[in-house]
């Protein structure tokens, strides 16, 4: 059994499913979660040049929310919704993710009191293509 059948995407993200962006977890641990998405011409927001780099802010975030899935679903909680609070620094490295590039998607908790938290966030196919440090929030 791999992560990805663990875990389905589906089932730790609490998104409409046609919102889901990103498509498996392939790694998680108490303070992270890596995950992949590969970049389709059907992708949701992709254009003629690929998916604009700007919606890695949301490859991210879907990505912290399958880590408080996944640890949820460990814990034997429900899988809650949270909210994207802030963005610092997101900084991309190219345009676009090209239609057939493979992300590959890793946030690691820095600090989560309560109900806020701050994750360091990174995606990368063959190089480093996008980070940022993410502020999210999650309410009871």
């Amino acid at each position: 059994m791999s992560v990805a059948d663990d875990f389905p995407i589906k089932e730790v993200i609490p998104h409409s499913h046609e919102m889901i962006l990103i498509d498996e977890v392939i790694d998680h641990g108490a303070e992270f979660l890596t995950a992949r998405v590969r970049i389709k011409p059907s992708s949701l927001f992709a254009e003629a040049e690929g998916v604009p780099a700007w919606v890695g802010v949301e490859y991210m975030a879907q990505t912290i929310a399958a880590w408080s899935g996944v640890n949820a679903k460990l814990e034997g909680r429900d899988v809650k919704v949270g909210y994207l609070v802030a963005t610092r620094k997101y900084t991309a490295h190219q345009m676009h993710f090209a239609v057939g590039e493979l992300l590959t998607i890793h946030v690691q908790q820095e600090y989560f009191l309560d109900e806020m938290g701050i994750f360091q966030c990174s995606i990368t196919s063959d190089k480093l293509v996008a980070e940022a440090a993410l502020n999210v929030y999650q309410p009871d």
